[in-house]
């Protein structure tokens, strides 16, 4: 475990052996104004250089590329950084095949992406459609045998229905499981489940698009099979944590975090992109604002594992490593989803679903603010959401008991640490349609502003303030 005296140390002998300036009182006053880090291009174009990196998948070389990519962005903007390469035991998904075999006799191919970590295998089972496969559902049919049909909802986009439906239909004899998600035109919308146990996962999983949903339903309905086949293993992997120290005046004694993830599922612009131009634009601005404006040390963090990687992904590892460090935090703000126009998608589960019905406006997409119970972060954000026309956004100070990221702010929140996370989702969430044309460039700047200047206040109160309860 690295203390945070150690980290801070090894952050002081970097700067003395390192010709990059550690504060803006060492930036010339020509390249501070070289550049606006809020400029709305400028973290667009961040966005689009992190989704060229492709789909992130934790332990695999495009996400050893983007969180490289990450380390070297702080370093230009004249933070210390430290990379923290760790091993973790990385699920490799080589090909799979899924094809619904109808009772007269016809084949037709379904388009799958498989549940990660999910067991390897090949096999043809009688379908049992299993509703939203809750217990009582489940508890209705025989499924010794069966590869079980599970109508997947995400509620607000983001809280799957079925995190634990996969364990319960193997407990009860199912050997393959196929789940849909609600998302548009037969995207596919991978999410995680409420355990992972690696090699020990027991049965083949995959997630569906709503359209297929539909087709196997009906097949299941008419007595049909479905076929499949998975290779995959897991095999030791490697992965990285970014962290980037900007030292304060010492002021005050605190010191304050902002993290963002970095893997994806696919191109991943909202989810994570996003984050991760807000994380480079803030370390950019931060580190040009003078020390004596800065009482509390700071630390830009990113982590990988969120969405793929799990159960070792998010700030498991970091918050191992840094213990000591976490308990010297007065803040934690979480970079999570910035920025998307408004859509709502029309889902049942049946043959609306077929029609892929979707409604686009001009404005913002909801959003909810997670916060732990510190009555002092919702009057601090509270004025910054009016300002910068992020309103309105549900306050939800229940963190970590309710939280989309246990392993983001819900574990620093555990620690008893004022957290914070303003984010959204939209239909395409985790799904290919997650691209850079979907996020507007003037939102995705006044998210990050709102987020600077709410940095700035937590700068400015003192420690006891912001942990009162």
């Amino acid at each position: 475990m690295m203390t945070r005296a150690a980290f801070l140390a090894a952050m002081a002998a970097a700067a003395g052996s390192a010709t990059v300036p550690t504060s803006s009182a060492a930036v010339p006053e020509v390249a501070r104004a070289a550049f606006d880090p809020m400029s709305p291009a400028r973290l667009h174009r961040r966005v689009r250089e992190v989704c060229d990196f492709g789909p992130r998948w934790t332990g695999y070389p495009a996400e050893h590329r983007a969180s490289r990519w990450v380390a070297q962005r702080l370093r230009d903007a004249g933070l210390r950084v430290d990379v923290d390469r760790y091993g973790f035991r990385r699920w490799d998904v080589r090909k799979w095949r899924v094809e619904l075999l109808l009772p007269g006799g016809g084949v037709v191919p379904i388009s799958t992406f498989p549940l990660w970590s999910t067991h390897a295998g090949a096999g043809t089972a009688d379908l049992v459609d299993v509703g939203f496969g809750s217990d009582p559902e489940l508890a209705m049919h025989d499924l010794e045998g069966k590869a079980v049909v599970v109508t997947g909802k995400a509620l607000l986009n983001v809280f799957s229905t079925y995190r634990d439906v996969y364990f319960h239909a193997a407990d009860a004899g199912a050997v393959s499981m196929f789940v849909s998600s609600d998302a548009p035109d037969n995207l596919i919308r991978p999410t995680s489940w409420s355990k992972n146990q690696l090699d020990k996962n027991p049965i083949p999983g995959f997630n569906l698009g709503a359209q297929d949903l539909a087709r196997v339903r009906a097949a299941a309905q008419a007595g049909g099979r479905i076929r499949w086949r998975l290779d995959s293993s897991h095999v030791d992997g490697t992965t990285y944590d970014v962290t980037a120290g900007l030292p304060g005046s010492g002021a005050e004694p605190g010191a304050l975090m902002v993290c963002a993830h970095v893997d994806s599922w696919f191109t991943g612009a909202l989810d994570n992109a996003t984050g991760v131009a807000g994380l480079i634009g803030l370390a950019e601005h931060f580190a040009r604002v003078p020390v004596a404006e800065r009482p509390k040390d700071m630390y830009f963090v990113s982590v990988t594992g969120h969405d793929t990687g799990f159960p070792y992904g998010g700030l498991q590892h970091w918050v191992e490593r840094h213990e000591d460090l976490v308990g010297s935090l007065d803040g934690f703000v979480n970079l999570d989803h910035l920025a998307a126009h408004h859509e709502e998608h029309v889902s049942t589960g049946g043959v609306i679903d077929m029609l892929g019905l979707e409604i686009d406006t001009p404005f913002d997409q909801e959003r909810a603010l997670f916060t732990s119970a510190h009555p002092e972060l919702l009057a601090i954000w509270a004025p910054v959401l009016l300002q910068y026309r992020l309103a309105p956004a549900v306050p939800a100070p229940t963190a970590p008991a309710l939280t989309p990221n246990p392993d983001l702010e819900g574990i620093i929140a555990e620690r008893g640490v004022p957290t914070s996370s303003l984010t959204m989702a939209t239909p395409h969430y985790h799904t290919v349609g997650d691209t850079p044309d979907r996020i507007p460039p003037e939102q995705l700047s006044r998210s990050v502003m709102a987020h600077r200047d709410v940095l700035t206040a937590l700068q400015g109160t003192a420690g006891a303030v912001l942990r009162r309860r």
